[in-house]
């Protein structure tokens, strides 16, 4: 489909300032253009919502092969202007295996070093007034099983099954999630880009209803304190609105 990019009369309309340097009237360009490209944006994404997800993650160390991992996430909407949704889980980890090379591991995280890794944990959720998400409790079961690949190259495939409560109704499902990261030395800090896709199933509905992926990195500050940002662009069939644009930022202390 063909897009007519049509600029405001008053953007045409603007003239140059006399004695205007040349830096200056390309940044009056180039403000024009953003602002033309955000009014045609907004007309194709009504069908899409934007949002900020926040999250605070606490690791603490059990002995070698296990840990309490306890969480905190928000939802902040673009619309509502407020946060509508917030996340409270705790959960228990296990892994196990062969250690990997040295070139895939993660100082902060023990658990990337391992062959598998089975967890188990609880969420609620609580919405704000104004958002119509439903109080939610679920339990979880998930296991994540990692490979090296070349070039040191870590892959995982996460397995999860959530099951449920929405106002007290059913909605259980199955995720799979494949993620690859490879970590590099910057200095005395450490930068792990990522990426990874992951797709829903849906008991009651018997069909896969979500995919989403994203891209993001984290960054080890220290050797328990690791800074996490992405971006992940998610597509609910059959739901309104149907995409979802998240900008995600989460903080990770590791308790040992």
């Amino acid at each position: 489909m063909m897009t007519l990019l049509v600029i405001p009369a008053r953007l045409r309309s603007q003239r140059r300032p006399a004695g205007a340097s040349p830096m200056i009237r390309q940044l009056l360009i180039k403000l024009s253009m953003v602002q033309a490209f955000t009014f045609v944006a907004a007309a194709q994404t009504s069908d899409s919502t934007n949002e900020f997800w926040p999250e605070f993650d606490f690791y603490i160390k059990l002995n070698e092969h296990s840990r309490i991992f306890a969480m905190y996430t928000a939802t902040r909407q673009q619309d509502l202007g407020q946060y509508a949704d917030g996340q409270t889980g705790v959960h228990f980890d296990y892994y196990t295996g062969p250690i990997f090379h040295r070139r895939f591991i993660k100082p902060a995280d023990v658990s990337r070093s391992k062959l598998l890794m089975i967890r188990a944990g609880y969420l609620f959720s609580h919405p704000r007034s104004g958002s119509e998400s439903a109080i939610e409790h679920m339990a979880l079961l998930e296991a994540t099983g990692r490979a090296g690949l070349p070039a040191g190259v870590l892959l995982s495939d996460r397995n999860r099954v959530d099951f449920r409560w929405l106002d007290g109704n059913p909605g259980h499902r199955y995720r799979n999630r494949l993620k690859l990261e490879k970590t590099f030395d910057i200095g005395r800090f450490q930068l792990t880009p990522y990426a990874h896709a992951e797709v829903f199933y849906d008991f009651s509905k018997r069909d896969w209803t979500r995919f989403r992926y994203s891209a993001g990195g984290e960054w080890n500050i220290t050797k328990r304190i690791v800074l996490e940002g992405y971006y992940l662009r998610q597509n609910t069939w059959a739901s309104k609105p149907q995409f979802v644009n998240a900008v995600g930022i989460a903080l990770q202390f590791y308790i040992r």
